[in-house]
């Protein structure tokens, strides 16, 4: 993995909330503060704006959730664990405990697909799904994420 796209710093565990909006909250405030995007509030209605298109919960209590937009300022992808399951309408019904979340600047469209498939693609892998749902040390947790060849 690209580490100006993720590295240890991009792992946040035990976030607070409850609910999939307060969950973007986490997300989009997260990012802003270590300078991916521009305006915080845009990115969190960026992110409402992506799910209402479709489910970014992926199955195994997983979501991706993410947006391309003009105030994101670089691509990278930020690891939340969450302290609560936050009920998501996943494709497979199961509320979410991780996030793997996106920025993706407006003109990086083809990053944004390329990391979105090579994502999507690990996650079939039953070991690595179970990894980052209960890896509990960052540096183990990065080493797992850095399998994604992005």
């Amino acid at each position: 993995m690209n580490k100006e796209v993720f590295n240890q710093e991009h792992i946040l565990f035990d976030a607070n909330a409850r609910t999939q909006e307060e969950a973007f909250a986490v997300i989009a405030q997260f990012a802003h503060s270590l300078g991916f995007v521009g305006n915080e509030a845009e990115y969190f209605e960026g992110l409402k704006q992506r799910e209402a298109e479709a489910t970014t919960g992926f199955k195994d209590h997983i979501a991706i959730p993410h947006c391309k937009d003009k105030t994101n300022l670089k691509p990278g992808m930020f690891f939340v664990r969450f302290a609560n399951e936050i009920p998501w309408n996943a494709l497979d019904g199961k509320p979410v405990k991780v996030a793997l979340a996106l920025t993706i600047p407006e003109e990086g469209a083809t990053e944004h697909l390329k990391l979105l498939s090579l994502i999507a693609r690990k996650l079939i892998d039953d070991q690595f799904r179970e990894d980052i749902l209960s890896e509990k040390d960052p540096n183990n947790l990065t080493a797992v994420i850095d399998k994604i060849d992005f």
